[in-house]
């Protein structure tokens, strides 16, 4: 795993995929393919950041009481529509989709920052 997370930097850092041209047609497929799921990994210190901003602009939270550890009903006042409004901003700022039975779950903002880090297809 390593050695193709080095080969994808490298060739996000040189030709990118011009350089595969000279290649067999299964290793340019490879390469395009490990070259596109590794441009959708996201740093977790990113991802809080963006959800920390996203809760921050929304019109219904006091930005003063947002916290990567805020607890959604008690610290940021919450109901469920609030709720829905959230994840619903969350699944477009990271072009996901969060399923109602794992929303439902989350109770505070680590809950909801966890998922999204693990999420194979956040953006």
């Amino acid at each position: 795993m390593q050695a193709a997370k080095t080969t994808v930097r490298l060739l996000r850092s040189t030709r990118s995929l011009a350089m595969l041209e000279n290649y067999p047609s299964g290793s340019r497929a490879f390469a395009q393919s490990a070259l596109s799921s590794a441009s959708t990994s996201i740093d977790k210190q990113d991802i809080t950041d963006r959800v920390l901003d996203l809760l921050r602009s929304s019109p219904f939270i006091d930005p003063a009481k947002v916290s990567s550890a805020a607890d959604f009903k008690r610290d940021l006042q919450l109901d469920i529509l609030d709720s829905v409004k959230v994840m619903a901003a969350a699944e477009e700022e990271f072009a996901i989709e969060i399923p109602n039975s794992e929303a439902d779950k989350f109770t505070n903002t680590s809950q909801l920052i966890e998922y999204i880090v693990t999420h194979p297809q956040a953006k």
